[in-house]
């Protein structure tokens, strides 16, 4: 099982010419395959990442039917000979390419944020807010959720509330008040919002509750600040040591959420390991990487 990146060729440099022989040679051409090719990097020991270059969409569709059966006969050859089972194409591709990889299934990031929330709260914006004089809301949160790390986080706050439905961490939430003395109100109640500056929510889909405050929305990716002022996404960057290898031309090429879970999806799948040994291997870090609106942040 081997996992590939599908790029576009690059455009074409012919600049003009003799009309009547790029006429001729275009009618001839257009029996011929596009070229495709591959090659691969080392990601890890034993680990290797295909990339696959084919014929941008504008130069697959001058062939004529012949010339495009023939360049998707060498493609799939290229998949078959080499076992790629997974592939994520660059987004102009699939114009004529179909069966790539799908990030539907994929939640590495969310699952990260979830389990790292207390990194976020080291950083821009989050770093410079006054815990000591704000509530904190938890939602959706699970005991794995809760590390010391974010207990660290917590206990800087004025009071936190928990909504929970089962309340089946009332043990754990009472070893944090004797230990922090921070009180702890567990709830079903969303009403507790509106007496909260900071709500971290870990629910895989969003909750649509009226806030006032700033809500941190693992589901989302995103942190967003009263009525939608400034948003900001959260996402994976990637190390000096990753970029050096894909390069940024490549890089550039893909969405960064669709390229770091793919990316995930291959060291864990391949080679077995936890979401943080993969993310390890592969350099990534959560951080805060740009200001969205409200439509892509949402």
């Amino acid at each position: 099982m081997a996992y590939a990146l599908v790029l576009a060729s690059e455009k074409s440099t012919d600049n003009g010419g003799n009309r009547l022989f790029r006429k001729t040679g275009g009618w001839f051409r257009g029996f011929r395959s596009a070229p495709v090719q591959a090659s691969y990097i080392e990601i890890d020991k034993n680990l290797i990442l295909y990339i696959i270059t084919i014929p941008r969409p504008e130069i697959f569709h001058s062939l004529n039917r012949t010339g495009k059966r023939r360049t998707l006969g060498k493609w799939a050859s290229v998949l078959n000979r080499n076992i790629i089972d997974h592939y994520l194409a660059e987004e102009t591709l699939r114009d004529y390419i179909t069966g790539e990889w799908s990030m539907n299934n994929s939640g590495f990031l969310s699952e990260s944020i979830r389990k790292n929330m207390y990194l976020l709260f080291s950083a821009e914006p989050l770093r410079r807010i006054e815990m000591r004089t704000m509530t904190i809301t938890l939602s959706g949160a699970r005991k794995e959720y809760i590390r010391p790390k974010l207990v660290h986080v917590l206990k800087n706050f004025k009071i936190v509330n928990v909504i929970d439905a089962n309340s089946g961490m009332q043990e754990m939430w009472d070893e944090f008040m004797a230990e922090t003395g921070v009180p702890v109100c567990i709830t079903e109640d969303f009403g507790v919002l509106s007496r909260s500056h900071v709500w971290i929510s870990y629910e895989e889909t969003g909750i649509d509750y009226p806030f006032s405050g700033i809500k941190v929305d693992a589901g989302s990716k995103c942190i967003i600040y009263p009525g939608g002022s400034r948003q900001y996404r959260i996402g994976y960057s990637l190390g000096k040591k990753l970029m050096s290898k894909l390069g940024t031309k490549t890089v550039q090429r893909f969405n960064n959420l669709e390229l770091t879970e793919f990316l995930l999806d291959m060291v864990v799948n391949s080679m077995d390991v936890s979401l943080a040994e993969a993310e390890e291997i592969l350099g990534l870090k959560i951080s805060i990487i740009s200001v969205e609106s409200q439509s892509q942040c949402s």
